[in-house]
């Protein structure tokens, strides 16, 4: 009797809660939240790109060449790819906080470090721990996005998370360059830790796993994310077999082997196709550097915009797949022109590169929020997956590249034009591949989930 009157009264304060989250407004701490993992994807951005600007400088100091430097950045892309899945996985276990905590401290630890290497084997072993310590980022932050927005504005969110990614490599040059004159490379990396250092602070005691436990969040607020669907207390398990045995997850995967291996151009070898093919210098080369990435973060922003308006239009499986497919297609076309115009027309040629980076990355946003689409409470697993194989593109793609310019060039004179071939190939497989996907169905649940 007892039991059934609790019941009741806590049905009743249950309806009172409503009505009242009914009446009052909703708070807006996801916003909020959404400004701490933006802030997080342009720092993880500029520990990988600043090391391109300074890349002639390292390789005097340490007595390397293209070729070999090529490696370290390799190294990175490997342990990036080796730890994203159980690092995914591990933040839909432990939540993302704990995860991207002990991310940004690493971030901090091998930014430090890697202005201490003193050979290129010891180059190619903090770039590797580098990797390892930073792999998971973005899962994570997928799944931070999951528990704080709702279906309708998860695109939305991905697209700012990787628009502040893309801002944050555009900036890294100009960063890089700014700490590099007056103290040097080496202690360049020492001060951009001391950022992460800064930044970590802040997050650690600010952010929350989700919004139930975070007090400033109130009710109204708690109901719209959650959305009309309230998930049961225990969650089912992931279901191994169902989630690899899933032509989407493949599929996807495939594209973003794809949609790597061509941007590793923009994160990678701009910089020296700049230089020695279109024949920029100064200050221009190191502005010209972060163009494309400034451009493509426009993209991100628009494309998370369009994706969850399309979707309302087409439908989750279209309005998330038609775009990747026309965002890829047409950045491997502007590859394919800025090629024909190198060097002959320098301002065509460089406009069409910032146009790839700016068109293909209207697809980005749509490629994360259909891993939490698809991954529903093991996004973060779902997403480490499609990023590992994403960026075992990169890590193939950076010496495949460095090699085929040698080969096309003349003796210590490398030929940057031709790579742009290669690249605009991986954006069409890209585009082909998100035909492929179908986002209408979770694939993380043997009964084929919600």
């Amino acid at each position: 009797m007892q039991e059934k009157q609790a019941s009741a009264v806590l049905n009743s304060v249950t309806v009172v809660r409503e009505d009242l989250a009914a009446i009052v407004p909703p708070t807006r701490v996801r916003w909020k939240v959404l400004g701490w993992l933006c802030s997080l994807s342009a720092i993880t951005y500029i520990g990988r790109i600043c090391i391109i600007q300074v890349r002639p400088d390292m390789e005097q100091s340490l007595g390397l060449t293209p070729s070999s430097i090529a490696y370290a950045f390799s190294a990175f892309s490997l342990a990036y790819a080796l730890c994203e899945i159980p690092v995914g996985w591990l933040g839909d276990k432990l939540g993302p906080r704990k995860v991207l905590i002990r991310i940004a401290l690493c971030w901090a630890a091998f930014s430090a470090l890697t202005g201490a290497a003193w050979s290129l084997a010891s180059l190619v072993v903090f770039r590797f721990l580098f990797g390892v310590g930073e792999a998971g980022a973005f899962p994570n932050i997928a799944r931070a996005g999951r528990e704080w927005f709702p279906f309708g504005e998860r695109g939305l969110a991905q697209g700012l998370v990787w628009m502040f990614a893309r801002w944050g490599g555009a900036i890294a040059p100009l960063l890089i360059m700014s700490l590099a004159y007056p103290l040097g490379w080496r202690w360049a990396f020492v001060f951009l830790s001391l950022l992460g250092l800064v930044w970590l602070w802040g997050f650690a005691t600010r952010f929350r796993d989700t919004p139930r436990a975070d007090p400033t969040v109130n009710d109204a607020e708690r109901m719209l994310i959650a959305g009309p669907v309230k998930d049961p207390s225990t969650p089912s398990p992931l279901s191994w077999t169902t989630m690899l045995g899933s032509p989407t997850l493949w599929m996807l995967s495939l594209m973003y082997f794809g949609s790597n291996a061509g941007w590793s151009f923009f994160a990678s070898w701009i910089t020296p196709y700049l230089q020695k093919d279109l024949h920029l210098s100064g200050i221009r080369l190191v502005l010209a550097s972060g163009g494309p990435l400034f451009f493509g973060g426009i993209a991100c922003l628009l494309g998370g915009f369009l994706t969850d308006r399309q979707v309302r239009f087409w439908g989750r499986r279209w309005g998330r797949t038609l775009q990747g497919v026309i965002a890829y297609g047409m950045g491997g076309l502007l590859l394919l022109v800025a090629l024909w115009n190198t060097p002959r027309h320098v301002a065509l040629a460089y406009s069409a590169v910032c146009l790839s980076s700016f068109i293909k990355d209207f697809g980005m946003a749509a490629s994360w929020a259909t891993t939490i689409d698809v991954g529903h409470r093991y996004s973060g697993t779902v997403a480490g997956f499609m990023n590992t194989v994403g960026n075992l593109g990169q890590m193939f793609s950076v010496p495949i590249v460095a090699n085929l310019a040698v080969l096309a060039g003349t003796p210590g004179h490398p030929s940057w034009r031709v790579s742009l071939y290669y690249y605009a190939g991986m954006f069409f497989l890209a585009s082909v591949s998100w035909m492929f996907v179908n986002p209408k169905r979770v694939i993380v649940y043997a009964s084929g989930g919600k």
